[in-house]
This record gives structure tokens, sequence and C-alpha cells, in this order.
């Protein structure tokens, strides 16, 4: 059966949070510096990013994971000024767990894994340049970028008015055998897309 997460630390087993927590600002930051700790590899995305690794925003379902890390400019003009061209607004961590196209699970082939290393622990975990470009139909869609530069997925944006302390917030919800994860941008954009693991 397939196992799904919601959302989640970087590196498992060095922290004994609960079950699908959202981590404290501190745990997050040991995550962010953990992700960082090779910047050139951390910085090897398809499209140009410079997370923000003192904000980011991370949860945790046992050894599942996700962190999302905004981009250090984010602001109103990134969407704004979004065009045909990607604009970045950030970095998407997952450990053992990718997002899904149309329904099905994007395959490891296309996705970029980085190897993680924190004092005696190390592991896997796919890195997502997140984008913002307009679609077909002129609407804001979140691009998630695997290898290539052209994205794995793209998500249609919706306009919401809110406030919010982070550039990024983000929350979770099961469906069935998938794990929904909702992005909001400075209180001003949502994004929900689905990520699934490995059956």
């Amino acid at each position: 059966m397939k196992h799904t997460l919601i959302a989640a630390v970087l590196l498992t087993g060095l922290l004994a949070v609960p079950a699908q927590e959202r981590l404290s600002r501190a745990e997050a930051l040991q995550y962010a510096f953990f992700a960082s700790s090779d910047l050139k590899e951390m910085l090897n995305t398809p499209i140009p990013t410079d997370p923000d690794v003192k904000r980011p925003v991370a949860m945790h379902d046992g050894e599942y994971g996700v962190m999302v890390l905004p981009e250090a400019k984010l602001s109103a003009d990134t969407f704004a000024k979004a065009g045909k061209e990607a604009r970045p607004v950030g970095q998407l961590w997952l450990r053992n767990l990718a997002p899904e196209n149309e329904g099905q699970r994007v395959l490891q082939s296309k996705l970029r894994t980085v190897h993680v290393r924190a004092m005696d622990q190390e592991a896997d975990a796919v890195c997502c340049a997140l984008g913002v470009g307009k679609g077909a139909h002129g609407g804001l869609e979140l691009l998630i970028y695997g290898k290539d530069k052209e994205p794995v997925t793209r998500v249609p944006m919706k306009s919401v008015l809110g406030q919010q302390d982070n550039p990024v917030e983000m929350s979770c919800e099961r469906k069935d055998d998938d794990g929904l994860i909702t992005l909001k941008f400075l209180g001003k954009y949502e994004v929900t897309f689905t990520v699934s693991a490995p059956d």
C-alpha cells in the first residue's frame, strides 16, 4: 500500500517529533542549514534560485518529509511580473516523496536528488526549484522543476486575501493514499498540489 506524507523534515531520525507536526522554527532552521551544507549543489537548479535558509517551513510524518525555502527576494512583484518565463519563488525539498503530475507520481529519474550530510547522519532528498509563470490561459501557475528546464508539473494558483508572518506558509491533508500540500505566498497567492510515496 502506498504510504504518503504530508509534510516534514529533511533528515529523519535526528529529531523525535510527533507525526504530522509542523517543526518549530529552530528545528526547521536546523534542516535548512543541513540542506545548505553543500551550497554549490543546493543552487544547481534548472532555474536560478536563491533560497532564504533563514525562513524555512517544514512538517514531519515518520520517515517522510517536506520543507520549503522561500526565494530570498520574494515579493508581490515576483507574481505581478510573471510571464512565460519562470520567476523563482523558492525550493521544495522532499524526503521519500515526489510530486504528482496529472495523477501520476513523477518518476525518480526526472527528479534531482541531493545527498545531504549532517554530522554522522546522511540521507538523500529531492530538491525541486519552484517558479511562477503564466499558463496558456493567462492565469498564474506554480512550476515545479526536477532535473530539466521544463517543469515536471504545473499547478494553477489562485489569489487570496490574508496576512501571514512568513513569505511562505504550508498546510497539508491526507487524501486516500496521497498527500495534498497547500502553499500560501505572501498572503496573496495559494496553490495546492499532490505528493505521493512509492508503493
